[in-house]
């Protein structure tokens, strides 16, 4: 091959190289996605066809796929749910509770007197008893219930036999101290619907998590496969060499020491590429695991990206806005600020576990008594008078009002040391003393993040400009030194040792604009803004 010819070939690599490292930076999202805390059913499919035995993906497309079936994500989506059905169950204490009691007795017993009639008496009977009752709001239990017995007895001088009683009640008892009050007595329900939005917190935070995780194993991927591209034209460079050396070697200009030199070069690059080749099937595989990709069908399908990072129009910082805003929308504060409110309501329920336990009871009701009426003479147990009677007659004298009655109370009990919640009520107050320190440390690490993120961004910035500075004097380098080459006045292992300065700095190019994509996503997780400016609207289910 001749010089000529060579440099011409150099000069296309480094052309192909230039178009794809400085391509158009990749444009925004071409719509927005809502993702949903559903549980989905995944399939096999994805919205992206294999062509070729290929898988082209775009970093939009892989975004798409990662948050409907990265298995992070999925988690979350369980324990949104898990949370949304601790909700549903917390209301249950307001549930309506049915009772019923069914009885049947038999007692013998010796007569304690003449007159019942009989050496032994007999009582047997029966009792039916139904109760509807609930929890207010106020911490108060309504009850009402409705209770009815039938009795017999072989008594002589029993005037009802068998006799039917039934009884409705309406009945309240109130806490007016220690468990008095909607909050009080909604704690477990304040506490699940904190939960919840905690959960839709973390939810967000997990879907922040995936797509930058997402866009790292992405730029990761293309920027192996473009190292791997600079690998390559770094072996064809050495291996156009070798060819060189072998002809000046075959005409007496050259040293055949110089072969063994350059074959050693090629030797080195053969091993580059294999690095690279590994490094590349590395960032496929993170990223299938991301994408959670069928095993069976796209483990071994070669991932072809087609989206390039371009030269990146640069972002400036407003580092105060950024930090601002870090702290008012950072998921994992929003959580923390919630689960104070959580703390919140512990001390209070338990400050007033403290206080004693001070009722009001009411009751209001009507009773009612009816059965076959027997009237006897006291003396010699003739009878005077009978009248028909049922449990008929029970029922219309309470449906009637005949016989009403009622009670009013107050129930007092106090532990004097009151220990247990005395030491819970201090807990409480301990852990929310704990949980605003917790706070503000994180405060404190999200402002350190963004700060860190910022100027990461800018130095990622300044990278770019330093590496393409550093590519473009390595290629005059090496022209030059080829140049000298080519005129006897320079040796194989100087022209391979700036060959391989070219290629570092090829890289270090390629790692600072993927680098800058990444930083700039890192900055938009710390800001909280990475969600939008991916398009992303978090949807969330409907309560059960």
């Amino acid at each position: 091959m001749s010089e000529t010819k060579c440099r011409r070939t150099t000069s296309r690599l480094w052309a192909v190289a230039a178009a794809m490292l400085f391509a158009p930076a990749a444009g925004g999202w071409s719509d927005t996605v809502d993702v949903s805390t559903e549980i989905p059913v995944l399939s096999a499919e994805i919205p992206v066809a294999v062509t070729d035995g290929r898988l082209p993906l775009s970093l939009e497309d892989a975004i798409h796929i990662a948050l409907e079936r990265n298995l992070g994500l999925i988690v979350r989506r369980y324990n949104e749910k898990e949370n949304r059905l601790n909700l549903s169950g917390a209301h249950g204490i307001y549930d309506l509770l049915g009772t019923a009691d069914l009885n049947a007795f038999d007692e013998t017993t010796p007569s304690a007197s003449n007159l019942d009639g009989a050496d032994i008496q007999t009582t047997e009977g029966q009792s039916w008893n139904f109760g509807l009752s609930r929890l207010l709001a106020t911490g108060a239990s309504v009850s009402l219930d409705f209770d009815t017995s039938r009795r017999e007895t072989n008594s002589t001088f029993s005037t009802l036999n068998p006799s039917y009683r039934s009884d409705f009640d309406l009945s309240i008892r109130q806490p007016l101290l220690k468990g008095l009050g909607k909050r009080i007595t909604e704690r477990n329900i304040l506490v699940a619907q904190t939960n919840l939005e905690i959960t839709r917190e973390s939810f967000s935070q997990q879907v922040s998590s995936t797509i930058q995780q997402v866009v790292n194993a992405y730029w990761a991927l293309v920027g192996n496969r473009n190292g791997l591209t600079v690998a390559e034209r770094s072996l064809s460079l050495a291996e156009q060499l070798h060819e060189q050396n072998k002809i000046r070697v075959e005409v007496g200009t050259l040293a055949p020491l110089e072969l063994v030199q350059s074959e050693a070069g090629i030797a080195t690059r053969k091993e580059a590429i294999i690095r690279q080749r590994a490094a590349v099937g590395d960032a496929e595989d993170t990223l299938r695991q991301l994408l959670n990709l069928d095993r069976t069908s796209l483990w071994d399908t070669a991932i072809e990206t087609t989206t390039e990072a371009g030269v990146p129009e640069r972002t400036v910082v407003n580092l105060e806005a950024a930090i601002e805003a870090a702290l008012q929308d950072r998921p994992e504060l929003t959580s923390q600020r919630l689960a104070l409110d959580n703390l919140e309501v512990d001390v209070e329920y338990f400050d007033n576990q403290r206080l004693p336990q001070l009722d009001f009871t009411a009751r209001y009701g009507f009773n009612g008594l009816g059965g076959p009426v027997t009237e006897r003479d006291f003396f010699t147990g003739e009878i005077l008078f009978q009248a028909p009677g049922d449990y008929g007659d029970a029922l219309s004298q309470i449906t009637d009002g005949e016989f009403a009655g009622w009670s009013v109370g107050l129930n007092l009990s106090y532990p004097f040391q009151n220990r247990t919640a005395e030491a819970q009520s201090a807990r409480a107050e301990v852990v929310l003393e704990r949980g605003r320190a917790e706070l503000r440390e994180l405060e404190l690490q999200v402002v350190t993040e963004v700060r860190r993120a910022a100027r990461a961004l800018e130095t990622s910035g300044q990278q770019i400009d330093s590496a393409a500075v550093s590519r473009r004097l390595a290629e005059r380098n090496l022209e030059a030194e080829q140049k000298r080459y080519d005129n006897g006045l320079s040796t194989s292992y100087r022209v391979l040792e700036i060959q391989r300065d070219l290629t570092d700095a090829e890289i270090r190019e390629i790692a600072a604009v993927y680098g800058y994509q990444t930083a700039l996503a890192e900055l938009q997780r710390a800001t909280a803004s990475l969600n939008e400016e991916s398009g992303v609207a978090i949807v969330t289910a409907g309560d059960d």
